[in-house]
C-alpha cells in the first residue's frame, strides 16, 4: 500500500472537537488524540513541536503510514480511495473515494410480438376453417365453402364479418 503526498482539497470538513496538550521542553513527540478515518481505520495523532504534527494511520491493528506536517502547510495522503489531510494545527479530516456507480443493467430485451398464427383445417365436402387471432388479439374462425363464399365468427358463435 501506498501513500501519495499533495495538499489539501477545498470542502474537507474539519472535526467538530479539539484537545489542547501542554508540550513540555523535550524532543519526544507527545501523543494527542485518536481520529476514527472514513473507513473505519484510526489515525493516532502527536504532536512533534510548537506546530508540528504527525499522524500514524492504523488499519486492521497495523501500521499504514505515517503522514508529517510542517512549515504550516497540511500534508495529504491516500491509500485505497481513503484520503487523509493533517493539519498544522494537528485536525485530521478523511474522506472515501465516490464508489463508481453501478453498471446499469441491460434492458431486457422486448418479447417479440406474438405472430398471428394461422391453421386451416380442411373439412369433409371441401370446407375449410381457418384459426386465427383477429386485429382486437380475439381468437376467430373463417368458415369457406367452395365457391368462395366465407364468414368469420369469433370463438363465441358470434358473427364478426362475411
Amino acid at each position: 500500500m501506498t501513500w501519495s503526498w499533495g495538499r489539501c482539497r477545498k470542502g474537507v470538513t474539519k472535526p467538530a472537537y479539539r484537545l489542547n496538550v501542554v508540550l513540555v521542553a523535550s524532543d519526544q513527540a507527545v501523543f494527542w488524540r485518536n481520529v476514527d478515518l472514513a473507513d473505519g481505520s484510526l489515525a493516532k495523532v502527536y504532536q512533534d513541536g510548537p506546530g508540528r504534527f504527525s499522524a500514524e494511520i492504523h488499519a486492521g491493528g497495523s501500521l499504514i503510514d505515517t503522514l508529517v506536517s510542517g512549515d504550516g502547510k497540511p500534508v495529504y495522503g491516500e491509500n485505497n480511495g481513503l484520503h487523509v489531510v493533517l493539519r498544522p494545527d494537528g485536525t485530521v479530516s478523511s474522506w472515501l473515494d465516490k464508489a463508481p456507480a453501478p453498471a446499469p443493467k441491460p434492458k431486457p430485451a422486448p418479447k417479440p410480438a406474438p405472430k398471428p398464427s394461422t391453421k386451416v383445417v380442411r373439412l369433409p365436402g371441401g370446407h375449410t376453417a381457418t384459426f386465427f387471432t383477429g386485429k382486437d388479439g380475439r381468437p376467430c374462425v373463417k368458415l369457406s365453402v367452395p365457391g368462395g363464399k366465407s364468414w368469420i365468427y369469433d370463438l363465441h358463435g358470434t358473427l364478426v364479418g362475411r
